[in-house]
């Protein structure tokens, strides 16, 4: 996989999906992978935009979310996750680009960075906070709406199916499909402390209001969200 674009690249995406008044998202494929990403588009209670995960769509999307607010804040999740991040920092110039403290450092390689978690300003429908165990490597977005809660993840969370062939294959023995789940790979080479980690999780699941996980990767989890939660903090 490259490691960033160096021009605006679209590759095949869904249409732009809106979950709440102030939350869309739009999965899209991967270089040279049979995994796909999901993009989170969030509007704060000032009116501003949140993009969650930058990833290129086609011109109409573009302009489509372009016409929900201005667009303020660009978050790439982790440094696995810079793959558009170079590009979204042309197109809005003045919109802060903010990662994880933790992973600074390896977005820094390909983007300029205007801050970390840390420095994303307070606002009662939006708030990011980390995910413990991890070393601040990554975090997850909380969206809040009319008494409801959504809980947009990275690559903390996956939730995939099975699927067919050497790709399906793949994605078994790696334990990343199978329904929701912290996948293998993330145990291996994110995971510091996987008690903190399933404290973390089971915190979150008794977030007031929650009605829906968004995975980086696999199908958003809109029914019994809490307990699907705290089933995956169970196998930590």
């Amino acid at each position: 996989m490259a490691k960033t674009f160096t021009e605006w690249t679209v590759l095949k995406h869904s249409a732009l999906v809106q979950a709440q008044d102030n939350l869309w998202h739009v999965e899209g494929a991967i270089p040279k992978m049979a995994l796909k990403r999901r993009m989170t588009v969030v509007r704060r209670d000032d009116g501003d935009l949140v993009l969650h995960s930058p990833m290129a769509l086609d011109e109409e999307s573009m302009a489509a979310i372009e016409a929900l607010g201005r667009v303020a804040y660009i978050l790439v999740p982790n440094g696995w996750h810079r793959l558009d991040a170079p590009n979204f920092r042309k197109r809005y110039p003045e919109a802060k680009l903010l990662c994880p403290s933790g992973s600074k450092k390896k977005v820094s390689e390909v983007v300029e960075v205007d801050g970390t978690y840390e420095d994303f300003p307070a606002d009662p429908a939006v708030s990011l906070q980390y995910l413990e165990g991890i070393k601040k490597l990554e975090g997850v977005l909380i969206v809040k709406h009319e008494g409801k809660a959504t809980i947009v993840f990275n690559d903390c969370l996956f939730n995939l199916r099975h699927g067919k062939g050497i790709s399906g294959l793949l994605f078994r023995i790696l334990g990343s499909s199978g329904g929701p789940k912290v996948t293998r790979i993330m145990r291996l080479f994110a995971i510091k402390d996987k008690k903190a980690l399933r404290t973390g999780l089971e915190s979150l699941a008794d977030t007031e209001g929650l009605c829906r996980l968004i995975p980086g990767h696999g199908k958003p989890i809109e029914e019994e969200a809490s307990a699907t939660l705290r089933k995956v903090a169970s196998t930590l």
